[in-house]
């Protein structure tokens, strides 16, 4: 299974100069965990609900414009990555959205929600697909204890 197959490709989107408070706001009607920021066509950082929750104990005023509270250095996949690629990527990461990307140009972001989704249906269901054959149920299992337990 690709990310092609699995990211959502409604992906907010917000400028280095909005506001953690408008930023959040959207981020709330949406029903999304983050946004993908971009300035001039390209992705510059990710504004995250932990970015958001990290700015309340330094007492951040809602007027805070997320250029200071993104997260800067942005792993991207691209639609061909495989998901057990896409989790491993976020489990090492640590972070729980990957923006999805070609040629420069977002497409779309997949969630460790996703990711979790998937697999949860691929232990139960089997294999989901001609790629699917491959992937090592194992493997899916120690992914997902390494994220939870932090083991190596």
């Amino acid at each position: 299974m690709q990310l092609a197959d699995l990211m959502a490709t409604d992906v907010l989107a917000v400028s280095p100069d909005t506001t953690i408070g408008d930023a959040a706001r959207r981020m709330i009607a949406r029903d999304t965990g983050a946004a993908v920021v971009i300035e001039n066509g390209d992705l510059v950082g990710l504004i995250s609900e932990r970015d958001l929750m990290r700015a309340i104990p330094d007492a951040c005023s809602p007027e805070t414009t997320v250029s200071e509270r993104m997260s800067r250095h942005v792993m991207t996949a691209s639609p061909g990555t495989s998901a057990p690629e896409a989790m491993a990527i976020m489990v090492e990461g640590p972070f729980r959205h990957l923006p999805v990307v070609d040629g420069g140009r977002v497409l779309g972001i997949v969630s460790m929600r996703d990711l979790m989704t998937w697999t949860s249906l691929r232990l139960r269901l089997g294999p989901l697909g001609d790629a699917d054959e491959e992937i090592d149920s194992a493997e899916l299992l120690a992914t997902i204890h390494r994220m939870r337990t932090g083991a190596a």
